[in-house]
């Protein structure tokens, strides 16, 4: 009688489990389908130590940041190891540098961030606006 109440107890938390892997996975899924919309070319942009990756999606005024595959590994395993505890990612104050930064150096300064969002960790989306005209722009045509 005993085994058989430890037996369904077993296979109750084994469902629970398989439950929640299944959900982690198809959530991991989604921020991968996500990124494979981003146009594959990799452009780095280095803030404080870091050289972060940033792509940029062909069709929308988005770009997505994550940290080098080695570092977000490495965060991975500490908070892993933490039971997540620990919150290793960096913050969404510093990917939004990143994108700040790209679009800087893109001669797009004039553009502003509206929006940012974990979309999975380590990646955060940006979108930004460039309708207002860069200032030489303005310039030449107020001398005109």
């Amino acid at each position: 009688m005993m085994m058989t109440a430890m037996g369904n107890a077993t296979g109750d938390t084994m469902k629970k489990l398989t439950i929640i892997c299944v959900c982690c996975f198809l959530a991991g899924c989604s921020g991968v389908n996500r990124a494979m919309q981003f146009d594959p070319k990799v452009h780095h942009v280095r803030v404080g130590d870091t050289a972060y990756r940033v792509f940029e999606h062909p069709k929308e005024n988005v770009i997505m940041t994550t940290p080098p595959v080695a570092g977000a590994a490495a965060r991975g395993f500490a908070k892993g190891l933490t039971l997540g505890l620990a919150n290793t990612m960096p913050s969404e104050k510093v990917h939004e540098q990143a994108a700040r930064d790209y679009l800087d150096q893109t001669g797009r300064s004039h553009c502003k961030i509206t929006k940012g969002y974990l979309v999975v960790e380590p990646q955060y989306e940006f979108t930004y606006d460039c309708t207002t005209e860069p200032d030489e722009k303005k310039l030449r045509k107020t001398e005109s």
